[in-house]
């Protein structure tokens, strides 16, 4: 289970005592395996009710049911001292299970059904995970529309876009401020929105209708922090092969 992927999840039902309280559990995810109800409520300065309702609101019976489920299936933490390459192993072992851990099958419905496709990216990199996303698809018969710019992206929105199409957007990190105003009119247009970020709590995923998730960590060289698009390109090559597979499903049924 990840916190992080839950609330996004669950975002629009939680309010500002409940953000309060799951801040806390996603800053301190080993610690809170091992508390009472009692002791988180202290740590949190909030109630054993309070934390409750949030657990009720994830969708759990009760505090102890989550904690059954984080210490089951909590992500590793990757060593500190692993190298450039193996982090890369880490991230992509990482990805595949997040993508085996996801219900994708509302996504790839979804998708097969759109009547159009709308990608963006938020930065050139994703753009040519989506291009690349674009191309795999063609024996498909599935060509989805890549949005080149930010301008673009907000004209479709405006004019053209509906609700029977699917949007997907990618980004590393989540933080959207430049394209917000566009994501936040598709949510009021009621379009469908796909997020696909690194697993993290963040604006984008909150204000989608799915979301799939990468695992893809900084390496800090030179006083920067750089990040590998390869986990995206796996991620979305994998919802390229469920997306075949679901087609050799549906022609067999026929």
């Amino acid at each position: 289970m990840n916190i992080e992927a839950l609330i996004n999840q669950y975002y629009s039902s939680l309010n500002e005592n409940d953000l309060h309280i799951a801040n806390y559990m996603m800053q301190h995810k080993e610690s809170i395996k091992k508390i009472t109800i009692a002791e988180l409520a202290k740590e949190t300065l909030t109630s054993k009710s309070s934390i409750l309702r949030l657990t009720k609101k994830l969708g759990f019976s009760g505090f102890s049911e989550f904690k059954y489920a984080l210490r089951g299936t909590s992500q590793d933490q990757i060593p500190s001292n692993l190298s450039f390459l193996g982090m890369q192993e880490e991230d992509l072992r990482g990805t595949a299970k997040l993508f085996a851990q996801q219900q994708t099958r509302p996504i790839i419905e979804h998708f097969h059904k759109a009547r159009m496709v709308y990608c963006y990216g938020t930065g050139w990199g994703q753009r040519d995970v989506l291009k690349n996303f674009n191309r795999s698809l063609t024996n498909s018969k599935k060509f989805p529309v890549i949005l080149e710019s930010l301008n673009e992206f907000r004209m479709v929105v405006n004019r053209t876009v509906q609700p029977e199409d699917l949007v997907i957007i990618v980004s590393l990190s989540g933080d959207i401020s430049q394209a917000e105003e566009v994501t936040r009119l598709l949510s009021a247009k009621k379009i469908p929105l796909l997020s696909i970020t690194n697993l993290s709590n963040n604006t984008l995923a909150s204000m989608a209708t799915y979301n799939l998730y990468f695992q893809s960590t900084p390496i800090h060289f030179m006083g920067d922090d750089e990040y590998s698009l390869l986990p995206i390109f796996q991620l979305t090559d994998s919802l390229r092969r469920e997306y075949l597979d679901y087609l050799i499903e549906l022609n067999d049924s026929n």
